[in-house]
Parts: C-alpha cells; sequence; structure tokens
C-alpha cells in the first residue's frame, strides 16, 4: 500500500500497531462490492455467510456499515446463508442521498434484489437498521419470507420511546429535529476523526457506559476488531450518513405495521442503548410476532452470543 499523506501513514501504523497487539494474523473482511441504482447512485455492500447459500439481507446500526455483517459470518455459513450487507446513503461505500427518507429504502434493496437474482429473501437487522428492516417487510411482503430483527430501534417520534433512550441520544434527536446542521457541526468534529482515526478508542467508550455483558463481548479481541472497523467505514464520508440516518429516524413510519408476516425480535432486558421496550411495543403491533427477551444481555453482546440461535430461527420462521 502507497501513501502520500501524513494522515494515511499515521492510520497504516495505528492499524499495524493493533494488529500486532492484538491479533495475530487480524481478521478478514470480505471483498467490496457496489452497482449503481437506476437514479445513477452508488450503493455499495459486502457477502457473507455462504456463498450458494440462502439469500438474506443485513440492514446495519445507527451508525453503521456493511462491515457489521461479519458479526454473522461464522452463523450464516453455518446455516447455508449468503447475507448480503449494503451500506446506507452516506456510509461507506453508498453515495449520499438528498432526502434521504426509509420509505425509499424498499426500492434500493428491491433493485438490489434483481441485479442479485434473488426472487424471495430474508431480512435481518439490528437497533437502528430496523425501521429499514420494517419497511421492505411491510412493503415488499411478497418477496420477504422472514423478518429478524436484533435490539431494534422503535419508531422514536413516539415521546415514550425516546424518554426512555439516554440523553445523549434524545440530544442528538432534538438536534436533528431543530437544525440538522446542528447535529452535524456539534458530533462531527469529535465522533468523526476518533472513529475514523481511532476507532478501538471509540469501542471502548461503548464498553464503558454499557453493562457487564456488553463489556465482556466488547473486550474480545475479533469483537472489538469488527466493532472498530464498522466504526471507520461508517464515518468514511464524514457525517453525512450518520446525520441522515437521524433525520430519517425522526419521521413517522410510513408504512403498514400490520402487512408484515413473520417477524422475529429478539432483545436484551439489559440494553442501556434501546430499551427493551421499543421492542415489546413492537411485538404488540404487529399481528403473530415472536419476541425473545434475554435477560443479563445488552445492545452488543446480544448479536455476538446469540447468532446462530436468532439465523436459525429465522429460517425455521420462513
Amino acid at each position: 500500500m502507497v501513501t502520500n499523506t501524513r494522515p494515511e501513514r499515521t492510520l497504516v501504523w495505528m492499524q499495524s500497531f493493533h494488529y500486532r497487539r492484538y491479533m495475530n494474523p487480524p481478521p478478514s473482511f470480505p471483498g467490496d462490492e457496489s452497482f449503481r441504482l437506476r437514479n445513477g447512485r452508488r450503493l455499495g455492500f459486502a457477502r457473507y455467510g455462504r456463498d450458494d447459500g440462502v439469500p438474506a439481507f443485513y440492514f446495519h446500526g445507527l451508525p453503521g456499515s456493511r462491515r457489521e455483517g461479519a458479526l454473522l459470518q461464522q452463523a450464516c455459513s453455518d446455516a447455508g446463508v449468503q447475507l448480503i450487507a449494503p451500506d446506507r446513503p452516506g456510509y461507506g461505500l453508498s453515495d449520499p442521498q438528498v432526502e434521504h427518507r426509509i420509505q425509499q429504502w424498499p426500492k434500493h434493496i428491491e433493485a438490489l434484489a434483481e441485479h442479485l437474482g434473488f426472487d424471495t429473501f430474508y431480512l435481518l437487522a439490528t437497533s437502528g437498521g430496523a425501521p429499514y428492516a420494517l419497511a421492505c417487510a411491510s412493503m415488499l411482503a411478497a418477496r420477504v419470507k422472514a423478518t429478524g430483527i436484533c435490539c431494534g430501534m422503535g419508531e422514536i417520534t413516539r415521546p415514550e420511546l425516546r424518554a426512555e433512550m439516554r440523553i445523549n441520544a434524545r440530544l442528538g434527536l432534538w438536534l436533528a429535529r431543530r437544525n440538522p446542521a446542528w447535529l452535524k457541526y456539534s458530533y462531527g468534529p469529535v465522533v468523526v476523526p476518533t472513529s475514523r482515526w481511532m476507532p478501538r478508542l471509540s469501542v471502548t467508550v461503548l464498553s464503558l457506559v454499557n453493562g457487564p455483558a456488553d463489556r465482556a463481548v466488547l473486550r474480545q479481541p475479533e469483537v472489538r476488531f469488527w466493532f472498530a472497523e464498522n466504526l471507520r467505514e461508517a464515518f468514511r464520508q464524514g457525517t453525512a450518513g450518520g446525520v441522515a440516518d437521524i433525520c430519517a429516524a425522526n419521521a413517522p413510519w410510513p408504512f403498514d405495521l400490520t402487512a408484515i408476516r413473520n417477524l422475529q425480535l429478539w432483545h436484551g432486558l439489559d440494553d442501556r442503548v434501546v430499551p427493551a421496550s421499543h421492542s415489546r411495543r413492537l411485538a404488540a403491533a404487529v399481528p403473530g410476532t415472536q419476541l425473545q427477551l434475554k435477560p443479563g444481555e445488552g445492545h452488543f453482546s446480544l448479536p455476538v452470543r446469540y447468532g446462530h440461535a436468532i439465523v436459525n430461527a429465522l429460517l425455521e420462521a420462513g
């Protein structure tokens, strides 16, 4: 790799130190892929699991990127699933989108499914990816076999759901409602450099402010690496993806929840990022939902420890 600038040389040194200190050799990610939507924008994605497996799409959290799909690599490989993890607009390799809205996402996924030759498919999502999975499950109901959501974020336009979240999350949502530019210039100067150049520090902060289950999982070298690389990719383009995502989440859900079938929800009762009440309320709104509440599990520990169970249950539901 040839580098020409001091920041690039610094990044290479930091990555090299991290690999030597914490993992030898480091885990690998699949090759990056992308294709052009009808409007000319690029949509980036990565594949995990089995190349010839049953197709499923994975929608990352907020913030996040296609790298997050690595958490389910082994589970999908063992279950015979080909997992496609796309970057949402402004994250990773995907071009930003003006006036990004959740209801636009199903059209992008439908186009990606046609590009990849998928007729029907499964959906998986975590955290802030939940509304996008629900939109697809509702608006593409004829093509979606089943949907699994882990520690999913609810419809946060509802004051009672916002009130249960941490103050930093409530502040970000308030800034996005008032003026997205405030959000960009308030957290961008701190979050973006830290996530891009010192992502392990960001993961350390996450482990310190969450519960014991999350701290234990985030101490695992391979898991730390996955989350660090996920954050680095999330802010590859700066704040574009995160700000657009938060603004989209601040709008009412414009899709019919009762059209969703075979929905499975998983939530840790020690989740300090998205309270389990978000999944409880969603389960009550979608007929036939299967809700799994796990005592002692947090926001990050649940998908790591229950990945195989989540994937296997999804296949059984469809």
